[in-house]
Order: structure tokens, then sequence, then C-alpha cells
């Protein structure tokens, strides 16, 4: 690649499985043989923390890639290091995993200048009109940048429960979708299995890759300019 492709992981609702896909994505790019860093900006740390734990458990293994924390209050560094990343191509792929909430203001300046902007999201009372009002902030973002923001938007129906919904659920979930796709691209969902309740940031994913494939195929594909078919 000519320069590193940047995609944050972002969504003011919490809970919606940021982390989880964000390393899982890191872990996929990897396998397709792409050099990835992952920057960790949520104060919680999640990635950091879990690749401390993964580094013991799996002593002597190699690291499949580089995960660093990064604080969110210093927006000069993060432009600073989004103008590097975009003029470099010392890795494929830099992952940018960011916190459940719009406090910091760098974060803005994140979303404005990412090339993908992946967005998960569950379809309940609360996370939709979240997600919602989230999309809605983007594009304004995007009206006031104008076209100089190049960042596609991807929201993911995520851990959702195969078979489950009623009727007038299904019916109302494919409104949601509707009205979001006025705005953002909709990936195929990730459907909810106990496996994604586990994941490593060294060890191999192969049982968690079975569930996620279709959205990250879809999403890889689209970053490649290959056309998606719509079985995925």
């Amino acid at each position: 690649m000519e320069s590193t492709c940047i995609i944050t992981f972002a969504n003011q609702k919490g809970g919606v499985g940021k982390t989880t896909l964000c390393a899982l994505f890191a872990s996929y790019l990897v396998s397709r043989g792409h050099s990835v860093t992952v920057f960790d900006t949520d104060p919680q740390q999640s990635i950091v923390k879990k690749r401390t734990a993964d580094t013991a458990t799996y002593a002597g293994v190699p690291l499949p890639y580089n995960i660093y924390p990064f604080s969110m209050s210093n927006e000069p560094a993060l432009i600073a290091l989004i103008e590097n990343l975009h003029n470099s191509a010392a890795v494929d792929f830099a992952l940018f995993d960011s916190a459940g909430s719009l406090n910091d203001q760098a974060l803005l300046a994140l979303f404005a200048n990412t090339d993908y902007l992946l967005t998960p999201f569950h379809y309940d009372n609360l996370t939709v009109p979240s997600t919602a009002i989230f999309v809605a902030m983007i594009v304004e973002l995007r009206r006031s940048i104008g076209n100089a923001m190049k960042t596609v938007h991807y929201v993911i129906p995520n851990l959702e429960e195969q078979g489950v919904g009623t009727k007038e659920e299904k019916e109302l979930w494919k409104l949601v979708n509707k009205k979001l796709s006025e705005h953002v691209r909709i990936a195929p969902t990730v459907y909810k299995r106990q496996t994604l309740r586990r994941f490593s940031t060294i060890s191999g994913m192969d049982d968690q890759m079975l569930v996620v494939s279709p959205a990250f195929d879809h999403i890889y594909n689209d970053i490649f300019g290959i056309p998606n078919t719509e079985e995925e």
C-alpha cells in the first residue's frame, strides 16, 4: 500500500463491541498478509491491558501486531500522528479504538481524517437512537468540512441473535437500516456467538473469524475496490 490506511472504531454508545471488533479486525488483516498497528485511545485501555495479559499467557509467541496507548487529550499530537501515517507506508493499516463517549475534542479530528469509520451497534431501544445521533454528528462534521473529508462511514449490526425477533421487529430493523443507509454504508450482520466473548491479541482466532468474516470481507473488499455480491 502506498500509505497507511486509517480505520477507527467508534460510537458514542458503549458496550456495542468496538474493542472486540477492533482486535478481531487487526487479526483479520494480519491473516490477509498486512502489517497492522493498533492505537488504544480509550481511557480504560482495554486492548493494551488485554495485550499485557496475553503476553504473559503466550510467552515467547511473536506479536502479530503492535499496540500503543494514545491519549486523545492532545489534538496537535493526534494531527501529527495522522499526517505521519498518511505520508508513510511503514504499516498497511492503523486501527484506532475509541471510547464510548464524545468527551475528547480530538475525536472530531480523528473522525474527519480517518479513512474508514466503523460503528458497531445493536437493534435495541437505547443503541439505535444513540447511534442515529452519532451518525448525524458525522454527517454534520462532513457538511462543515466539505469535500476535504474523505471518511467512508460503515455501521456494523453487531452481536445480533440469528432467528430472534418478531415480524414487526424485523420490519423495524429493516427501516432502521434504510434510514441509516441514507448516510452510511451497512455491513453484513455479525451474529452473536459465545466464541466472541473470548478474543486474543496474540493467538489465532479461527473460530471468531468464521463469525466476523462476512462483515470484514465486505469492508475489506470495499477498501481494495473489489465488488461485493449481494450474498456477502
